[in-house]
């Protein structure tokens, strides 16, 4: 007996097999955040962040009669903007919601989310790519100096360079591309890390622990680059949008790494579409300090004015060259 011939549509497994896609880790890492409060009513887009005065205390003569010295007291400041408009935006015809299986919230929310993360962290990695900066310090393990092939003295040095400008000891990290990882996850002295109080996006990237840093890949930097950072160094800006009364509806989405985005519904009668928008305003700069003397008082310059530097952060030169013969 013949059998039975059906039309069989096309079977999709009811899980998805998740795309090769950067995790994103940076924007969670930094701690020093500003939001819609912060920006509202803001000229220009930029707040203005206060420092605190640096004073020195002086030595009066004992039982002495001399007059004493008065100090002004000179406040610095540095600026964060908002400035970067991320957004990600598709259309749905009603052709594909009336018979394609659509999931809204895996086919099209999550995508669009993930474009719009991977954009602000790539504004916070130039933020860090970007500075100016005080101190570099040198990785070769190739190299015959053993202060430049050691990735624990290499740590040691920038620890140093940390403790010389007062950065807390606490929330350091060696940020590390993918070549510079490797280059460190065999080193046998590497230090376990307990991951327990670390957000969960930065957890699956770590490395190990040298000289009080925690090691964390991350897939942004480019894979030979490579920061000892304090989790103070960059300034991160980020307001989700509100939402227009026009859209039929939206709200804001989880993004992780503590980021906010929104999402807007909305009818594109011209085309018979119905659209998707997730977008989010973001910025970044770095976290700037007062250059100090000897003595711990102001560095002025020719106007009279504190200078600022970028301290909270070490550049790594990494190479592999190896020594000549």
């Amino acid at each position: 007996m013949a059998e039975n011939v059906f039309i069989k549509g096309e079977k999709f497994a009811a899980t998805a097999l998740g795309l090769l896609r950067k995790t994103v880790k940076v924007p969670g890492l930094f701690t020093t955040k500003y939001g819609v409060a912060d920006f509202r009513g803001a000229a220009g887009d930029v707040i203005n962040i206060k420092r605190p005065a640096v004073l020195v205390a002086r030595e009066k003569t004992w039982r002495g009669e001399d007059k004493i010295v008065i100090d002004r007291l000179v406040n610095t400041k540095m600026q964060v903007g908002l400035n970067r408009h991320a957004y990600s935006a598709v259309a749905l015809s009603p052709e594909e919601e009336t018979l394609d299986e659509v999931n809204y919230v895996r086919d099209v929310q999550a995508p669009q989310v993930a474009a719009v993360a991977e954009f602000i962290e790539g504004v916070v990695v130039g933020a860090l790519t970007g500075a100016t900066y005080v101190s570099t310090v040198k990785f070769n393990p190739n190299s015959a100096d053993v202060k430049e092939s050691d990735p624990r003295k290499v740590a040691l040095r920038a620890r140093n360079v940390f403790q010389t400008a007062h950065v807390p000891v606490t929330g350091r990290y060696w940020l590390v591309g993918a070549d510079v990882s490797e280059s460190i996850a065999g080193y046998e002295k590497l230090l376990d890390v307990d991951t327990s109080g670390l957000p969960e996006a930065l957890r699956e990237g770590v490395v190990g622990r040298l000289a009080g840093f925690t090691i964390i890949e991350v897939d942004a930097l480019d894979p030979k680059a490579s920061y000892f950072v304090h989790d103070s160094a960059i300034a991160v800006a980020n307001v989700a949008p509100v939402v227009p009364n026009g859209v039929a509806k939206g709200g804001g989405v989880a993004a992780g790494n503590g980021l906010a985005v929104t999402q807007l519904w909305d009818y594109d009668s011209d085309y018979l579409q119905d659209r998707s928008i997730v977008h989010s305003f973001a910025g970044a700069a770095p976290v700037l300090d007062p250059k100090t003397n000897a003595d711990g008082s102001l560095v002025l310059d020719a106007n009279d004015q504190p200078t600022l530097q970028f301290v909270r952060a070490i550049k790594v030169t990494y190479s592999t060259t190896a020594p000549t013969a």
